[in-house]
């Protein structure tokens, strides 16, 4: 049996709307990626072409979330299911 959410899915894949429903996801997963002492300092902007822009309370923070990227981009295209995040600018 389909749960409610797989049925949304199929019904946004098939009326085109799945990608920036799965933009929006990645923002709203951000402080579960990212765990609970880096969403203290850091807020998702936005997305345009596949590049997370997220703003960052320090020049220190910012600094050190830098070496984090790659995994950071990773787990959030693990968690969506797809290649949703291609860069993410740190401001």
């Amino acid at each position: 049996m389909k749960t409610i959410g797989n049925i949304l899915l199929d019904y946004f894949k098939d009326i085109g709307i799945e990608k920036p429903i799965k933009r929006y996801q990645a923002l709203d997963i951000w402080p579960e990626v990212v765990g609970e002492k880096l969403s203290e300092v850091t807020k998702p902007q936005r997305i345009s072409a596949g590049k997370m822009v997220v703003k960052v309370k320090n020049d220190t923070w910012r600094y050190e979330i830098g070496y984090h990227k790659k995994e950071i981009i990773k787990k959030i295209n693990t968690k969506l299911g797809d290649d949703i995040i291609k860069d993410i600018i740190f401001i």
